[in-house]
């Protein structure tokens, strides 16, 4: 279980990271900064099917492994459930938003299943953090990663930094987390 969960979780961020930053470079238009990651696999972009099926399919099934497995290693179910729900909803977000249009079907159903995704992570780590059986490394881990997304989130909204950028460090925070733990889960420390 340990394998799996590391190995998974480890996938997800190498191949998200490679995914962004090699489609990021061939795609007309895009800005590292400030256009949003969901523009990549936008209708009409030329490379928007790979970035759909490995940056937003292959990346959620990923973390759907890794979340749980990682809950189940926690002994919760609660927890697996909750970051499995992460997973899945960064899955369904490989339905392509459209360029033109904010208000079709298509891209409604893909920014909800990013809520439904940040909603699960931000659900189990809450979960992590009330269980005081866990070792301080993990309860840490958990209220550093929650701390620092709402501070990312906070700084957009209140204008501090772009909408774009705060998206930016909302994933950087989602995915120091998800890699910080599976290095954790794979050296036994801070892992149960």
């Amino acid at each position: 279980m340990r394998l799996t969960c590391a190995a998974s979780g480890l996938a997800s961020v190498v191949v998200f990271v490679a995914a962004l930053l090699v489609i990021a470079s061939l795609t007309p238009g895009f800005d590292a900064w400030q256009s949003y990651v969901s523009e990549l696999g936008a209708d009409g972009q030329p490379y928007a099917v790979c970035w759909n099926v490995i940056g937003f399919l292959g990346v959620g099934l990923a973390l759907t492994i890794f979340g749980w497995c990682y809950g189940r290693l926690l002994g919760d179910r609660w927890v697996s459930s909750l970051l499995a729900t992460f997973g899945v909803g960064f899955a369904v977000a490989a339905l392509p938003i459209e360029s033109t249009d904010s208000q079709t079907p298509l891209t409604k159903t893909h920014i909800v299943a990013i809520c439904l995704s940040l909603a699960g992570w931000s659900l189990g780590l809450a979960r992590i953090a009330g269980n005081r059986s866990l070792d301080h490394l993990t309860l840490r881990r958990a209220n550093l990663a929650a701390v620092l997304m709402v501070a990312a989130m906070l700084g957009g909204a209140v204008g501090v930094w772009s909408m774009p950028v705060a998206h930016r460090l909302v994933f950087a925070v989602v995915f120091g987390w998800v890699a910080v733990t599976s290095i954790a889960v794979v050296a036994g420390r801070g892992a149960i």
